[in-house]
């Protein structure tokens, strides 16, 4: 048996679902995920990813709570300001399936933390960093990783999945700018917080989408604007001039 009795009374609902099979159930019950960054796409992302049987997660994020974040950040309350992220979201998830193995770590991904990315099924990254966003996408490439890209500010979500298996297509080859000084943050231009959860549901969707084969998920960058609920799926082919085509 895959899951205990008491997870199958948790999650009963959704395991009567023709696609959550016992085949399926033990894809989830062994798959391994790692969200780097805890913000207001990763609060709902991995709460949804608990909610769907998903038990062995990883977390990655220096950050300690603050005010600011109550409005985006769903795991956490007034009562968890200066805490670390990171282990506020380890115990409020265990308090929905507790028999989750949760690794928190209390830190931002450094180079020399790569390493621990090599035992994951999928890496996402919700960071909001775009220097973070390119190691960790170089690193996903280099070692045949499936990496989530998922970044969501104002109005408007992005959100695609590398495969890392086949052809190469990478986040490099969509954006493939170095520097982000330029580029727009939440806390210059402003989130709705209902993008910022949506893009983390969506994101869950494409994570469970691809753990259970339901829907092939690869490069295929998906753009929502929640403002109008528009939303277009674009198909991302290789660009030659991008500099890890031969890395």
């Amino acid at each position: 048996m895959s899951y205990s009795e008491l997870e199958y009374e948790i999650f009963s609902r959704q395991f009567i679902l023709q696609n959550f099979n016992e085949e399926n159930l033990l894809k989830l019950n062994k798959a391994k995920i790692t969200i780097v960054g805890l913000g207001g796409i990763a609060c709902p992302l991995a709460q949804y990813l608990v909610s769907s049987g998903v038990k062995n997660l990883t977390f990655f994020d220096g950050d300690i709570i603050e005010k600011s974040n109550l409005a985006r950040q769903i795991l956490f309350t007034l009562e968890d300001i200066g805490k670390y992220k990171t282990l506020v979201a380890k115990e409020k998830l265990l308090k929905t399936n507790p028999n989750c193995n949760i690794a928190s770590y209390s830190k931002y991904l450094k180079k020399e933390d790569l390493n621990l990315l090599l035992d994951s099924d999928i890496i996402i990254d919700a960071t909001d960093d775009w220097h973070t966003s390119k190691l960790i996408n170089k690193f996903c490439l280099q070692n045949s990783l499936k990496y989530i890209f998922s970044s969501a500010i104002n109005y408007n979500i992005q959100i695609c999945l590398f495969n890392n298996k086949k052809n190469h297509v990478c986040l490099n080859c969509l954006f493939p700018n170095e520097d982000d000084a330029d580029l727009a943050r939440c806390e210059t231009v402003g989130i709705s917080s209902i993008c910022a959860g949506i893009a983390g549901l969506v994101t869950a969707q494409k994570t469970i989408n691809t753990l259970l084969n339901n829907k092939d998920e690869n490069n295929i960058l998906t753009l929502i604007n929640t403002s109008d609920l528009s939303i277009t799926n674009i198909n991302i082919k290789n660009n030659v001039n991008c500099v890890l085509n031969n890395s």
